[in-house]
């Protein structure tokens, strides 16, 4: 009985020193925003570490549903909203000192748990980061990593410009940095990543660091802009950005074309990337599951069948030349089509875009609108959870890669919706499913992954790598790769506090240590 007595005892006491330990944690995060909190002499901090609530239980998920985790981010210890740069540094300093972990989260619109705090710690909520300002000179906007992107479009607006890469969602530009996310108009403004000119960023030692100058060329050192971009959040805090800006069209014309097969519009495109048309912006896809879920939930009314939704754009009014290019530009396009197939009698051409504009919205919804389908169908109205590939494959692949991927699925009995930024060679399958036939999901999407890396394309094109697409990557960088990432990973953030546990793991697979219990530092 004295063993017992004597191990509850032991056991009380741990706890209570763990807890006396993370109310002086809490207590150090709320001095770290008092030290830069001088717009409310009362608040002190305090009212922005969220430990309990609605808006802290929110930050335990991100819009996701196959992260390969169970439990989301039950360990979270509080969310901290920070309002500047230098509260930054406070905070990471401060979770340094107690050797916790920081998670960034922007909008939350993720899909691989990259904002998720998975290992406990913080999550540190940039959302409040809302700084915007340009210089129309350089055609630069510098922003606060918080600032959605289309809040900054409507500041930029009445200057005649706009922020190039288009997510379908409405992510923060911080969080679209950190993963990669661009959307729908890559073709002709490129990606986010090609699109940030410079970035600040706090290290892990809870320092400010400047990426790179606004300036056109830099040969000065390591490019250090490339090295944050993509990281996700595991080697530093990104609180600012500096981004490109294009003047906003003054012509729109939109076209949507039809195909009896994914094949035969892969292939379209194909020959319309090497056609170089100037004034195309947007080139989507949806296949035929794609439509009928646009159909049913945004109702929609066209032919169920793949559908490819064309946007061509010229910086001239549409009597000063604008619309001459882009119709021009429209018709060689389809002269390609024809070439494969496409239903020529149903083609739709818009002299002014805004006509196509809730089939757009539509596009944009597909994620949402996979989840509510089949609950629409029969009658529920229940949403379902919604697997999301993100497999991009070099152009010269696309055709045989897509019409393999949708083959894969429809003999698997999945239903497959295919929502594709085609022109990149970028397609995302969106899979309904349940948790009785989630299992036989997982082999599917381990078929689709490696069917696109056989052929030399990648996990994930704008999604980022988070905790669900971990297992991908060394098949396709290799272990020496990888060892190399880790590398850099331990020797800028030793103590493995920022976003533990996502993109690489701290160990390599041979170690016998998993990568929780690796984390013995903290």
């Amino acid at each position: 009985m004295r063993v017992t007595s004597s191990s509850s005892s032991s056991s009380s006491r741990k706890e209570e020193f763990l807890e006396e330990n993370n109310e002086f944690f809490l207590e150090r995060l709320r001095e770290a925003l008092a030290d830069d909190d001088d717009d409310d002499e009362n608040d002190a901090g305090s009212s922005r570490v969220h430990t309990t609530g609605e808006f802290f239980e929110s930050c335990k998920r991100d819009m996701g549903n196959m992260h390969g985790r169970k439990g989301g981010g039950e360990l979270m210890e509080a969310v901290v909203r920070v309002k500047t740069t230098r509260e930054v540094e406070n905070i990471v300093r401060a979770c340094a000192e107690f050797k916790k972990p920081v998670v960034p989260r922007g909008a939350g619109t993720g899909l691989e748990g990259g904002c998720v705090a998975y290992f406990g710690g913080i999550v540190l909520d940039v959302s409040l980061l809302k700084t915007m300002s340009m210089d129309e000179m350089q055609r630069t906007a510098t922003v606060g990593a918080g600032v959605l992107k289309n809040e900054l479009n409507t500041f930029l607006e009445p200057y005649g410009f706009i922020f190039g890469p288009d997510p379908s969602s409405n992510p923060s530009v911080g969080g679209m940095a950190s993963t990669g996310g661009s959307g729908l108009s890559t073709l002709k403004y490129g990606t986010s990543k090609e699109n940030i000119v410079s970035m600040k960023v706090v290290t892990p030692k809870g320092e400010c660091i400047e990426t790179r100058r606004n300036v056109r060329k830099s040969s000065t050192g390591y490019e250090l802009n490339a090295l944050f971009l993509g990281a996700e959040g595991t080697l530093g805090v990104i609180t600012e950005l500096t981004v490109k800006l294009f003047p906003i069209p003054k012509t729109r014309v939109g076209a949507v074309v039809q195909f009896e097969t994914v094949r035969d519009a892969a292939e379209t495109v194909v020959l319309a990337r090497n056609a170089n048309l100037e004034t195309l912006l947007r080139c989507e896809m949806l296949n035929s599951e794609g439509v009928q879920v646009s159909n049913v939930v945004f109702k929609t009314k066209m032919i169920e069948t793949p559908t490819l939704f064309l946007e061509f754009v010229d910086s001239k009014l549409p009597d000063e030349g604008g619309y001459e290019r882009a119709k021009a530009d429209y018709d060689r396009f389809v002269e390609l089509a024809t070439s494969k197939n496409c239903r020529k009698s149903t083609i739709q051409f818009a002299k002014n875009a805004d006509e196509l504009d809730s089939i757009w919205e539509a596009r944009r919804g597909c994620y949402l609108g996979a989840m509510r389908y089949r609950g629409i169908q029969l009658g529920t109205h229940k949403k379902e959870k919604v697997y999301v590939g993100d497999v991009c494959v070099p152009i010269s692949k696309l055709a045989d890669s897509i019409a393999n991927a949708e083959r894969l699925f429809k003999r698997a009995r999945f239903p497959c919706v295919m929502c594709c930024h085609i022109a990149d060679g970028n397609y995302h399958c969106l899979i309904p499913f349940n948790d009785d036939n989630e299992k036989e999901l997982h082999k599917l999407e381990e078929e689709l992954v490696n069917a696109a890396l056989d052929v030399g394309g990648v996990a994930s094109g704008e999604h980022g790598v988070g905790v669900g697409k971990m297992k991908h990557i060394v098949r396709e960088h290799g272990e020496a790769h990888i060892d190399i990432q880790r590398s850099i990973k331990k020797a800028l953030d030793p103590l493995n506090i920022m976003n533990p546990g996502k993109v690489i793991s701290w160990t390599s697979p041979s170690s016998s240590s998993s990568s929780l219990r690796s984390r013995s530092k903290l």
